[in-house]
């Protein structure tokens, strides 16, 4: 990804959600980068504010402050006139692939319905462009005429895919999208996503619980909790030198084939505090066992620990680990 620009640049983004028993702060000061044509992985625990995340990005939901720039454009700022643009460039593909769909909807009106929408093809040109992007997501041309209930899951979610490659996006923020589908149906969608990347030059935001997952995907990943990023890394760099005690619990978590080779788990002690009253100082210190004063009063800030390797963490500093 060297030389090539940022095509997505978001800064201390915060997203708070009013309700009965106070403001549910979902997402509480994030900034990170998407360079174009690479994938970031963000990850974590239910609750931590990733989905929340690409659904402000998408302009789903308003944010309550902090910046987002897409392609240089201050994305908060796009008028309502300008939306219709601007969603043909960054798409999503949801979680559910069964919810996603117009039941009452054919799988050619579905995909077909965004071609006519954006002006990208007329009524004689769209039965053979349809045709083109079921064959691109590994479907047959004949799937057109039928409706979402007469497929899989797998097959559901490669729907939702052509839908969002119709109208040719920069960017796909793809929202957990095989943790509804079989451990075995999650590698083909992952490898499927993996070269339309290669043909079509996309650049993803890949949102997902699974570290075993996003590492597959991922050039660089982020880890969330509570509303936080708490590290982020190259993805072989965060596997191989996890910094934050929250990444090291996660990936201890990952199975390994050869049990000879499976590393100690690290049992977090406790749930996860509520978003609406999140604890003062790192989010994460009521968990951690290497929390001391500072990190009960402070909030940590992140900081560089080797190339582009970024780590919240006050027990880190102390020990000294920062290149």
């Amino acid at each position: 990804m060297a030389g090539r620009s940022a095509i997505l640049e978001v800064s201390d983004l915060v997203k708070h959600f009013p309700s009965s028993a106070g403001s549910v702060k979902a997402v509480d000061g994030i900034s990170f980068d998407i360079v174009e044509g690479e994938t970031l992985g963000m990850v974590g625990e239910s609750g931590c504010g990733k989905s929340t995340t690409g659904k402000v990005l998408l302009r789903l939901e308003e944010p309550t402050s902090g910046s987002a720039r897409f392609e240089g454009k201050d994305i908060f700022g796009i008028q309502k006139s300008e939306m219709k643009a601007f969603r043909r460039k960054v798409q999503i593909v949801f979680q559910d692939p069964f919810a996603s769909l117009d039941p009452r909807m054919t799988v050619g009106e579905i995909i077909g319905e965004p071609l006519l929408v954006h002006h990208l093809a007329d009524r004689k040109a769209l039965k053979p462009r349809v045709r083109e992007l079921l064959k691109m997501v590994g479907l047959d041309a004949t799937h057109a005429d039928r409706y979402p209930h007469e497929f899989s899951g797998g097959q559901r979610q490669r729907i939702g895919i052509a839908r969002a490659l119709a109208v040719e996006p920069r960017l796909i923020i793809c929202d957990e999208p095989v943790s509804a589908l079989d451990v075995s149906i999650q590698a083909q969608i992952i490898n499927l996503l993996k070269d339309l990347q290669r043909t079509c030059g996309l650049t993803y935001l890949f949102i997902a619980h699974d570290l075993s997952v996003v590492k597959h995907i991922s050039d660089r990943i982020c880890v969330m909790y509570l509303g936080k990023i708490v590290e982020m890394a190259d993805k072989h760099e965060l596997f191989a030198r996890p910094l934050h005690p929250y990444t090291q619990a996660l990936l201890s978590a990952i199975p390994i084939p050869d049990p000879d080779k499976q590393g100690e788990r690290i049992l977090l002690e406790g749930d996860a505090p509520s978003p609406v009253a999140p604890p003062a100082g790192c989010r994460f210190h009521t968990r951690c066992v290497y929390a001391f004063d500072r990190c009960r009063r402070e909030e940590p800030a992140a900081l560089e620990y080797g190339a582009r390797h970024f780590c919240a963490c006050h027990a880190l500093q102390a020990r000294g680990e920062m290149s």
